[in-house]
């Protein structure tokens, strides 16, 4: 079974639902994934994040992540997850572009932040 699924692309905003352990070669897929979408849309695109249930981030993935946070023309990487491995996602923000990964408690809540970065990037 993947550990990431669910991978769609609407609205300007590219999603998908991680879960178990995620590898380097998970993430290596993910970030190609993003950076697809991001060159093939003529205006920048959030990426949603839904971790809720991911138990572990692998160190090859944490690095890989952190680098696709520079992927151009990504407004941001907005992440849904659960407390223990929010320090995961918050390092990988922290090793990644500044304010670029953005950690939340529940999907609602991310899925709030991305509509908003949307809209305001319009203005």
């Amino acid at each position: 079974m993947m550990s990431i699924s669910n991978y769609a692309f609407e609205n300007r905003i590219f999603s998908c639902k991680e879960s178990g352990r995620i590898s380097g070669d998970d993430a290596k897929t993910w970030a190609e994934k993003l950076r697809e979408h991001a060159t093939q849309s003529p205006t920048p695109i959030v990426a949603l994040v839904d971790a809720l249930e991911v138990r572990q981030v692998s160190r090859a993935a944490l690095e890989i992540f952190a680098k696709a946070s520079y992927t151009p023309n990504v407004l941001a990487v907005v992440v849904a997850t659960n407390a223990p491995v929010e320090v995961t996602a918050t390092n990988i923000g922290l090793l990644g572009k500044p304010h670029q990964t953005l950690v939340f408690s529940t999907l609602a809540a991310a899925q709030e932040q991305a509509q908003k970065l949307l809209e305001a990037e319009k203005t």
